[in-house]
């Protein structure tokens, strides 16, 4: 018999006592792991009931115009960035002059993020996501991307960077750009 003790803070999942990451939501159970440099290869995505979308749960007004929003799956709390034409998503390990987003709080590590996993791009009309040849691989709304190719990046898509989930959601012109539920 197995001692589950870790309970997650997002989902209340009972997780195993050494866990650092919800096996039910993928959220953070403790800080990342300081000096890791490697990126263990698994695509599995835990088994588990529906993913929270948090587009029910966004105040829109709070996103910067020319901005987007994060959000990890199972998170209500989002990272909202703005950067000039280039985002990459990864793991910090070393000082970088390049522009990143540091999921490594999150269980980057754990969840299988490379160091530069995936970038998010500025275009004329929004945004574009592009796969770095990630040890991992990344997905656009369930479907993997081919390295290096660039992919149009809708308001709301959901992006799964090896095994973390994410929800990405951006105004552009200053108005309410909430997904219409018809």
């Amino acid at each position: 018999m197995e001692n589950f003790e870790t309970i997650c803070p997002v989902c209340k999942h009972n997780n195993k006592p050494a866990a650092r990451v919800c096996v039910n939501c993928g959220a953070a159970l403790e800080e990342g792991i300081p000096g890791s440099t490697v990126t263990a290869i698994s695509t599995e995505v835990p088994p588990g009931g529906p993913v929270l979308n948090p587009g029910d749960l966004i105040d829109w007004k709070q996103i910067p115009v020319d901005g987007i929003a994060v959000y990890a799956a199972g998170t209500d709390k989002p990272v909202y960035v703005r950067f000039d034409n280039e985002l990459v998503l990864g793991r910090k390990v070393t000082e970088t002059i390049e522009t990143l987003l540091d999921l490594t709080r999150l269980g980057g590590f754990q969840l299988g993020l490379s160091r530069r996993h995936a970038m998010v791009r500025r275009t004329g009309t929004g945004y574009e996501l592009i796969d770095l040849a990630s040890t991992n691989g990344t997905w656009l709304n369930n479907e993997p991307l081919v390295p290096n190719t660039p992919y149009p990046l809708s308001n709301g898509s959901q992006v799964r960077l090896g095994r973390m989930r994410l929800f990405l959601y951006y105004r552009s012109d200053g108005a309410d750009q909430s997904p219409r539920v018809d």
